[in-house]
């Protein structure tokens, strides 16, 4: 009876069955620090995100003075590097770890700039609401040091397993895990890219969602109100970043709150992204030429991959929901 039921033809595993052995893989690498690749993607998606609003925002400055161009130069270099670390790992070690400083420095530098934009407008810091709605957008270089953490992120992590391992190499890659987590690094970067490599960087990830939502919060207030709220939809990046925010600041304190709340928090911050992107498609659309005049319509009308940026926060939401915390077991 065995070896007639070995000829009978084996039933192929369905779609649905497919998909669901692979999150499971997925979330196995998750736990484990094993997402260098997807950690990578996530870069080069916001690097090129971040380098168009920076193009379309100076370009309504004219690009008057010459810094004004180095976001721009920078997103080829930092979607060239998290490419590159798709495919080879010494890029994801050491390439994509320069530029991202690289991108965090020069968010850091673009934000002084701006505050010093705003003090040099008329009344400076004395009108703050006005100005902050007519000069250049204090929070926006803030967002661009996202890229940069992501980068540094993706290079402390490990790289994915292509194929599923089976049940006992599953094991023993778990006690090979457990026994590098009790190894004490001396020195605070060392715990730091240990915990990152490992995945129990569970509170680490919930604080840099909270911080980048406050940020892309901001921003959207800021963006709208030069719009004068004139669509109740408007509202919604601003509703929703509250929630985001004190689910990230709760998930670092509390892992109830990291597994129950913080998932759904991020998916409300992913979808309203989504939704925005749509809605400021469809308004560019909706200008004098439509796309066929695109490159006016998209400096002067909505900016149109700014609400892509809460989709980037509601993944990181997502990613702190499912690694481990430091003292977590294996």
């Amino acid at each position: 009876m065995t070896a007639w039921t070995a000829l009978l033809p084996t039933r192929r595993p369905t779609l649905g069955e497919r998909l669901l052995a692979e999150v499971r893989v997925a979330r196995t690498d998750l736990r484990q620090g094993r997402f260098e690749r997807g950690m990578a993607l996530m870069t080069a998606f916001s690097a090129v995100v971040s380098g168009w609003e920076a193009y379309a925002q100076h370009q309504r400055g004219a690009y008057a003075r010459g810094w004004m161009w180095t976001p721009v130069w920078l997103t080829p270099p930092t979607v060239l590097a998290a490419l590159a670390a798709l495919v080879d790992e010494r890029a994801a070690r050491h390439v994509l770890p320069a530029v991202s400083c690289v991108s965090l420095a020069d968010g850091l530098i673009g934000t002084y700039y701006h505050l010093r934009g705003i003090q040099r407008l008329p009344g400076g810091f004395g009108l703050g609401r006005y100005n902050l709605v007519i000069g250049p957008p204090v929070f926006a270089p803030l967002l661009t040091c996202m890229i940069g953490v992501l980068g540094l992120l993706a290079g402390l992590l490990r790289r994915e397993r292509l194929t599923p391992p089976s049940r006992g190499a599953r094991l023993l890659l778990l006690a090979a895990d457990a026994l590098a987590a009790q190894r004490a690094p001396t020195s605070l970067p060392e715990r730091l890219a240990a915990q990152v490599s490992h995945g129990r960087f569970q509170r680490g990830y919930a604080l840099i969602a909270a911080v980048f939502a406050v940020l892309a919060g901001a921003e959207a207030y800021v963006e709208h109100l030069r719009g004068s709220f004139n669509q109740t939809v408007m509202w919604t990046p601003i509703w929703v970043t509250p929630p985001m925010a004190l689910a990230g600041v709760g998930a670092a304190c509390n892992e109830r709150i990291a597994r129950r709340v913080l998932p759904v928090a991020s998916g409300v911050t992913f979808l309203d992204g989504l939704l925005g992107f749509g809605l400021h498609v469809q308004g560019i659309r909706r200008m004098p030429g439509g796309f066929g005049n695109l490159q006016f319509n998209s400096t002067m009308g909505p900016p149109i991959f700014a609400p892509l940026l809460f989709c980037s926060v509601g993944l990181l939401g997502f990613i702190a929901a499912l690694v481990r915390r430091r003292e977590a077991s294996p």
